[in-house]
């Protein structure tokens, strides 16, 4: 049977959208009992919006899907003040709670870290506000494309002269989860050991200037700006994507050092330039990177992306075929249980990923994204002991809505 190393530990799941649920399905994933709080008030939207399938309708939306699995979700309105008094009541039998809203919406509902302190001690409580809770910019709002742009990554997306260009992916909705569950399961490590509670900030901003890499040293280091440089490296000569046969079909390769150099034309087929002394060290290649460029490319149009990046990867070159979507979904390396199909009980059939995770050979459990409210009665039964009656009461006055 696959470990869960979290289980027994309860979430009380506050967020929305993709990069704080994101967060909480990774420990859904690793056997969390994640409690996803929603409202009718406010939907979350991803259920709404993003990658619908053909017939849409709010309980299979891709996304939403795929950042909810394994998890559990109860309605609360938390502009009811009894709603807020349950909240409470959930937070007292919870050991996180999680939430990615501008940094005062938790404390105007009277769930801020120093409230629920006050409901239990230890209790360990996430925020992942876009901005953080300080500074100039903490209230400002942004969805990915915008923490993308404020963190550098546009800027240094693209090629020199021209403007800058987006990533086409939502990568710090996709990459600060990670950074996210990892404090969350060392804050909890952490209790563990000494029996106190954390308030872990994490703010998606600073998360995805990490991403920079180099090019922040770059600047940190020599107080230089990097600037855009398209497909080439500082470090590796040649280095870029070049055109193959089919429509839109590029490989990617990298050349590290003199001796794979000469590998390279070998493979290629480009024994003149091998010959060529100035072409031994790395800025005689850089130099010359117009030059080599088109050279490769005379080569590479004519010849299938897999095939020749087998073959150079058989001589040590580092290549890749540039895959899109399709590719990989299609392709072998992504059969090991990555992707699972399951039935939605919505009458479709959906196709959802793992998490990039083996434990013993196993795939971490899997289970579909909660219908809207779907375990509402169980939860505020079992947790809470309310009975019939009083669940009806609460519903009348529109505190489970």
């Amino acid at each position: 049977m696959t470990p869960q190393p979290l289980a027994g530990i309860r979430v009380l799941d506050f967020c929305w959208m993709i990069a704080g649920p994101l967060t909480t399905r990774l420990l859904a994933d690793l056997g969390a009992e994640v409690i996803k709080v929603e409202s009718m008030a406010r939907v979350d939207r991803i259920r709404e919006v993003g990658v619908q399938p053909p017939v849409p309708q709010a309980e299979t939306n891709g996304v939403f899907n795929d950042c909810n699995v394994n998890k559990k979700s109860i309605l609360l309105n938390l502009n009811h003040d009894r709603g807020i008094q349950l909240a409470k009541a959930l937070v007292a039998r919870s050991d996180i709670v999680t939430s990615n809203f501008t940094p005062d919406r938790m404390d105007r509902w009277g769930l801020g870290y120093k409230d629920l302190k006050l409901v239990r001690p230890d209790i360990i409580v996430a925020s992942m506000p876009v901005m953080g809770t300080e500074g100039p910019r903490s209230s400002w709002r942004a969805v990915g494309n915008g923490v993308i742009a404020m963190a550098g990554l546009n800027a240094h997306t693209g090629f020199e002269g021209r403007p800058p260009v987006g990533l086409g992916t939502l990568h710090s909705d996709f990459t600060s989860p990670y950074l996210g569950a990892l404090q969350i399961v060392a804050a909890v490590h952490h209790r563990n050991r000494t029996g106190e509670g954390q308030f872990i900030e994490l703010a998606q901003y600073e998360a995805t200037v990490h991403l920079l890499d180099t090019e922040l040293l770059e600047c940190l280091v020599n107080g230089r700006e990097p600037g855009r440089r398209g497909n080439s490296s500082q470090q590796y000569a040649p280095h870029g994507v070049y055109r193959c046969s089919r429509d839109d079909r590029w490989i990617a390769i990298a050349v590290r050092d003199a001796a794979e150099w000469q590998s390279f034309c070998r493979v290629m087929g480009l024994e003149t330039l091998a010959g060529r002394v100035e072409l031994s060290t790395l800025e005689g290649r850089k130099k010359a990177a117009p030059e080599i460029d088109a050279a490769i490319e005379t080569r590479t149009m004519p010849a299938d992306a897999w095939q020749l990046a087998d073959a150079l990867q058989a001589s040590g070159i580092p290549a890749s075929p540039v895959e899109n979507v399709g590719d990989l979904v299609g392709r072998d390396s992504m059969h090991q249980g990555f992707i699972e199909e399951i039935q939605h009980p919505a009458g479709v059939s959906m196709l959802l990923q793992h998490e990039p995770i083996n434990w013993n050979g196993e795939r971490l459990p899997l289970e579909r994204a909660p219908f809207l409210g779907e375990h509402s009665d169980e939860v505020f039964r079992g947790l809470l002991g309310l009975d019939t009656d009083e669940l009806a009461e609460f519903a009348a006055e529109g505190v489970l809505s």
